[in-house]
């Protein structure tokens, strides 16, 4: 029987034990940690060691206990997009042991001899196995340890300035290795600026409804605040009956258009186009100008059905009966959508309809779609989207699912779990300082970071948060600020730049909401914030810190009007400190990073703002304003 004596748990990044792949982006770095002990007075040494999916070594580097207890952590560069493992490995230093004992005894004034004597030997046990240039290190190492009286900082020094050394020719005591766990290397999918838009109130100047080719021309406003992905609610043929008018009201008025989520007509399903929207060679239009722009077409999935949808002929068992027969309407009690059929996944042909489902994902990839926006997924069973997500990634590996769900937080979990990169969250409703702390330091904990990659969306066509019906222009731009710094993801969706904020009364919903309706809007109102909006992306762009995944950590400030957090892993890191109460100007003692303490005057620089500040070491005094001066996006310029 073997007995350990060295014990690693606690692994981050692992999903489900190991069953599934961890998530990382290509290019960043990956934290990894672990709590690692042994019996006491033990000296422990870790490493992970990364391997790309044919099982070549891609790196191997030390973790450095935390100070937390039992904590080791490091982060590993993942170069490239794919799959990789990783491995730690954890032993008994016995020689570092040696020496800390050594130094201890020294405090004391302690004879230390017979422990001087023991390190000797193993020094030259672990010279004899070292041949060529590796001895010439060994030589450095004797003329501290035969001086007469070795000093205690020479001896301090030697685990470090001889680690290589150590590592490979010491004997390693007390060996423990877990893994290996596997991790997906993904792009920039990961960290992508969204803005969402219907074509159809895009029209150009003398049209009252756009098209998808309309679209298109309005895609240079959309990459000139520097949005990566444009997102389109569905863009099939909307179904007659039933069909909901101005703010939802049925019956609708001649002329209104229909909600785009109530899909199918005579004219099609999900792999036809609306036609007052434009033909299939519109919308492959539409995608080549967005990707000439380096930018991408979200698409949305909705399964559902209007009661005009082919399938309700073709294949009435792919929806629910009630007892008399009819067909039964989409429900969320007490509310009932009388232009929708849910489709039942459930039926006892549901392979058929999976199939038919898969059929129509592929259809769109093959057209050139390759991210998905998915409407209410956690209404549908999770096997259903495991099994179609794999089996769309075998033929389009680069396919991305973003997972519309407002569900609970494990359900919304289990989502990313099966496969979906990114997913909206609950940041539209955080808004006090605790919640947004609570919130995110759950989300960029390693449990969860690992896999879930929130999109942090200001607004939706559904969602008038109360925050923005009466924080007036101040709380949009301190919403984008919060939004697009505190997840590597964030979105809009129109009309936010130009503050739009007329709910129905004592709703969370827009009065007069585009779903329904063909929008008009002055985006060149002067109370737009796309300057504001503009200077965020860039920001982003430049600064890579802000695009990885969980390198998040909140500093304390002694005004809860006033947040502020870090984006970064080192002292490179950058600083956001906010103003989250839109009416009044607020001031703060805001404590520095760790990373930058030390000196008796930093150097930061204020890249939202273009200003300089010279910090002491502490705390230091903050001003912000609600709408002129925000927010400080600070980095530290020189020691």
């Amino acid at each position: 029987m073997k007995y350990e004596d060295t014990y690693i748990e606690k692994v981050a990044p692992v999903v489900d034990s190991g069953k599934r792949s961890a998530r990382a982006r290509s290019g960043d770095f990956m934290p990894v940690e672990a709590v690692i002990y042994a019996n006491s007075h033990q000296f422990l040494r870790a490493k992970v060691i990364l391997k790309n999916e044919r099982g070549k070594r891609i790196e191997e580097k030390e973790m450095k206990n935390t100070g937390q207890e039992d904590v080791f952590r490091t982060t590993v560069l993942m170069q490239s997009k794919g799959n990789y493992t990783f491995s730690i490995e954890a032993w008994v230093d016995r020689t570092t042991t040696i020496i800390r004992g050594i130094l201890a005894w020294i405090e004391a004034g302690e004879n230390i001899s017979s422990d001087l004597l023991e390190l000797k030997e193993r020094v030259a046990r672990m010279e004899n196995k070292a041949r060529g240039k590796n001895r010439r290190g060994f030589r450095e190492m004797w003329r501290i340890l035969n001086s007469a009286n070795p000093s205690r900082e020479d001896l301090a020094l030697i685990p470090e300035k001889f680690s290589k050394l150590l590592d490979r020719y010491d004997e390693k005591y007390s060996r423990a290795k877990v893994g290996p766990y596997r991790v997906e290397v993904l792009g920039d999918e990961l960290s992508m600026a969204w803005y969402e838009a219907f074509p159809r109130s895009q029209p150009p100047e003398g049209k009252t409804r756009g098209t998808l080719r309309d679209f298109a021309s309005r895609l240079d406003y959309m990459k000139g605040m520097g949005f990566d992905v444009v997102y389109i609610p569905p863009i099939h043929p909307i179904g007659k009956t039933n069909r909901r008018g101005k703010n939802g009201v049925i019956p609708n008025k001649k002329g209104d258009p229909g909600s785009p989520w109530a899909i199918g007509s005579d004219k099609g399903g999900f792999m036809s186009i609306e036609p007052e929207l434009g033909t299939l060679e519109d919308f492959k239009f539409l995608i080549s100008e967005a990707r000439s722009r380096n930018m991408e077409i979200a698409m949305d999935l909705a399964f559902q059905c209007s009661p005009d949808h082919p399938y309700v002929k073709e294949h009435p068992e792919w929806f629910y009966r009630r007892s008399d027969g009819t067909i039964r309407y989409a429900e969320n009690p007490p509310k009932k959508y009388f232009d929708i059929y849910p489709l039942n996944f459930y039926s006892e042909n549901r392979m058929a309809l999976w199939e038919e489902l898969k059929k129509v994902v592929l259809y769109w990839a093959s057209v050139g779609i390759r991210i998905f926006r998915v409407d209410n997924p956690h209404t549908k069973p999770i096997g259903f989207w495991e099994w179609l997500l794999e089996s769309v990634r075998q033929k389009y590996p680069d396919t991305v699912f973003l997972s519309e769900s407002f569900t609970t937080e494990n359900l919304m979990y289990r989502l990313s779990k099966v496969g979906f990169q990114l997913s909206y969250s609950y940041f539209t409703w955080k808004n006090l300082d605790w919640e947004i702390r609570d919130y995110f330091q759950r989300l960029n904990s390693s449990e969860i970071n690992s896999f879930f990659t929130p999109v942090l969306f200001t607004n939706t066509p559904d969602i008038l948060s109360h925050t923005l019906q009466s924080g007036g222009r101040p709380q949009f731009i301190i919403r984008a600020i919060l939004a697009a710094t505190l997840s590597s993801s964030w979105g809009i969706y129109s009309g936010y730049e130009i503050c739009e904020d007329t709910p129905i009364p004592g709703r969370e919903e827009y009065l007069d909401s585009e779903k329904y309706e063909i929008k008009k809007r002055d985006f060149e109102d002067p109370i737009n914030i796309r300057e504001e909006i503009t200077r965020l992306n860039a920001i982003r762009s430049g600064n890579r810190v802000l695009k990885e995944r969980g390198n998040l950590e909140f500093l304390r400030t002694n005004n809860p009007s006033i947040m502020a957090y870090t984006r970064g892993f080192d002292r490179d890191k950058i600083l956001i400190i906010a103003n989250l109460n839109p009416f009044e100007v607020q001031e703060a003692m805001v404590d520095m990073p760790e990373e930058w303490k030390g000196y008796s005057r930093i150097n930061v620089m204020d890249i939202y703002n273009q200003e300089s500040y010279s910090w002491v070491d502490g705390q230091n005094y903050v001003r912000l304003t609600p709408e002129f001066k925000p927010v400080h996006i600070l980095k530290r310029v020189s020691k």
